[in-house]
């Protein structure tokens, strides 16, 4: 499972609901919804990764990274 960083479109930050039910029927694991950022954070396949960028009021998937201190 690859974890990402989805970011929603400032068009559909008012169904921001709606996108996360289109993520998790895309098979996304959804960890985190900040609503006010427009973001949400979760797991998916990697066969998946495409079928997220075509959810509507996606606007961008990034795999997250890791950062050390």
């Amino acid at each position: 499972m690859v974890k990402v960083v989805v970011s929603i479109a400032d068009s559909s930050l008012g169904r921001v609901d709606a996108v996360v039910a289109g993520l998790k029927a895309a098979g996304m694991v959804v960890d985190d919804v900040m609503e006010a950022l427009g973001m949400v954070t979760g797991g998916v396949a990697e066969s998946a990764m495409g079928r997220l960028k075509a959810v509507p009021g996606v606007e961008e998937v990034e795999r997250q990274r890791a950062v050390g201190l």
